[in-house]
């Protein structure tokens, strides 16, 4: 099958896209399919292509160039993706030889998806990480903006050939929003079963890094600590947890609220939480796995349109999980039922310290949930079993109709 996929933004620009990129067109590539790739290049921070794609059989590449523009220009931001979706329509008409698109998702797509339909014509397969607009709702922004947005949302899915979401919740909000069920199509966030994620202690580069003790009960937060982390909540379960002295909390990450976190800690005396910045990429299976208990904290109604993309990881590092998030979600039904961890409403500090005390208090309990995690992450949440699963929808429109 000859794949072309489509990315608003290139290799060469740092986003939380690019790792799924790679591992699905290597995956696209290692099942025996031609891919053809066309993205864009601005901040020219990373290579144009990631080493593992460099040179291989069956990948073809167009990159096309654009400026960067600051992220709170938001009419010139989306004026420019736009601009890009012409720009990119020409390329794609010269190839005749690909037999479906993957699309992935992003503001502008309807303007993609309309001149694909047009000059194009061959089944599309939509890629969607967060459903748009979604929860854009809840920002209070202008309520026509929202309304134009939800129409071209809308339109995108009926231009589609096969939508594919990460989660049952977001398969709800699409069929909410007009997306025909039988299109719909989930395939979760995975983790690279290319990598090993089994980490001793011994061997921890994390915890050789920062000479961290191994007699303590990790209760672990990594990543962006911005204005999506509520610090204000971790701040009053540390102040719960401070009499507990084998329980220590973990921050690893930076962002715009740490500063006020780590103040907060100081003023009140606080000796249970540790703050660590953000580490390399490639350190990610270092520091799940230095964790006790791993948490996803969530900002509200986050889980209906979009789900949380560590959780793969962390149940392959053998971790529990405890997630802040809305308990009448499907996410949170999903995870009680397969035993993979414990949800408590968001916000709930009282809820969240006793969820932790209650792991550290059973260590049984604990060891099962890991156990559970790491075998249901091997079984449904690897890269190999989720690129095979894309590779059948894009295989099933190429035959014509609805995946």
């Amino acid at each position: 099958m000859n794949i072309l996929y489509i990315t608003m933004d290139g290799f060469d620009t740092a986003s939380p896209n690019n790792q799924m990129a790679e591992q699905l067109i290597d995956g696209f590539l290692k099942l025996g399919n031609r891919v053809h790739l066309i993205q864009s290049e601005r901040k020219h921070t990373y290579d144009v292509l990631p080493g593992t794609l460099v040179g291989r059989d069956g990948l073809t590449v167009d990159t096309l160039s654009r400026k960067v523009i600051d992220k709170s220009n938001f009419v010139v931001r989306y004026l420019d993706e736009a601009k890009y979706a012409f720009q990119m329509i020409s390329y794609a008409i010269k190839r005749r030889d690909f037999d479906v698109v993957f699309l992935q998702s992003c503001p502008t797509v309807f303007f993609q998806e309309v001149l694909l339909k047009l000059f194009v014509r061959k089944p599309v397969l939509y890629n969607v990480y967060d459903v748009w607009p979604g929860q854009t709702k809840s920002l209070n922004i202008n309520k026509m903006v929202y309304a134009g947005m939800d129409l071209l949302s809308r339109a995108v899915y009926r231009m589609s050939s096969a939508v594919v979401v990460l989660s049952e919740d977001m398969v709800e909000a699409c069929a909410d929003a007009g997306c025909p069920r039988p299109r719909l199509h989930i395939v979760p966030p995975w983790f690279d079963d290319r990598r090993n994620y089994d980490i001793p202690w011994e061997k921890n580069r994390f915890v050789k890094k920062f000479d961290i003790s191994h007699d303590k009960f990790y209760v672990q937060f990594a990543g962006s600590v911005g204005l999506q982390f509520n610090w204000k909540t971790m701040f009053e379960v540390a102040k719960l947890l401070r009499d507990e002295p084998d329980i220590v909390v973990q921050i690893i990450g930076d962002g715009c609220v740490k500063k006020d976190f780590m103040d907060a800690v100081d003023a009140e005396g606080l000796t249970n939480v540790a703050f660590y910045p953000l580490q390399p990429v490639d350190m990610v299976p270092d520091v799940y796995s230095t964790g006790d208990v791993c948490l996803i904290p969530l900002r509200r109604e986050v889980i209906y349109t979009g789900t949380p993309s560590k959780m793969p990881i962390l149940l392959a590092c053998g971790k529990a999980i405890v997630s802040s998030v809305e308990k009448d979600s499907l996410y949170a039904a999903m995870v009680e039922r397969e035993d993979l961890g414990v949800c408590v409403e968001i916000d709930n500090a009282e809820e969240l310290a006793t969820a932790i005390r209650t792991l550290h208090g059973d260590p049984e309990r604990l060891t099962r949930l890991c156990e559970h995690g790491r075998a249901y992450a091997r079984e449904n949440l690897s890269r190999t079993v989720c690129v095979k699963r894309i590779e059948q929808v894009l295989e099933g429109i190429r035959r014509g109709g609805e995946a």
